[in-house]
């Protein structure tokens, strides 16, 4: 059985603090809270998609590969949320550009 270095309460406490960081830091950034209209077919980045979509992903791979740091990871949470919020809003297009409008034919 794999061990980590922190019980599954903290865990859990760490990818709440995450996602909390990661909104907050993107609605400072004065990111939208949602997509724009109609949400199911919008390219538009937003506070609650995809920010912190990536942080929790990026958090479970420090936690993965046994990175907690210290006070079990509540720095790592915090330092993971704010560099996410900030990549999607300023990084994300470049990464993955939004797709043409009617696709190659």
């Amino acid at each position: 059985m794999i061990s980590i270095g922190a019980n599954g309460f903290q865990l859990f406490v760490n990818y709440i603090v995450a996602i909390i960081v990661a909104i907050v830091l993107s609605l400072a950034l004065r990111s939208p809270l949602l997509p724009k209209k109609p949400i199911r077919f919008s390219w538009t980045k937003s506070a609650l998609f995809p920010t912190p979509i990536f942080a929790m992903g990026i958090l479970a791979i420090f936690y993965s590969l046994n990175i907690f740091w210290i006070y079990n990871g509540l720095v790592i949470a915090v330092i993971v949320g704010a560099f996410l919020a900030i990549f999607v809003k300023y990084l994300f297009d470049y990464i993955f550009p939004i797709p043409q409008e009617g696709g190659s034919k």
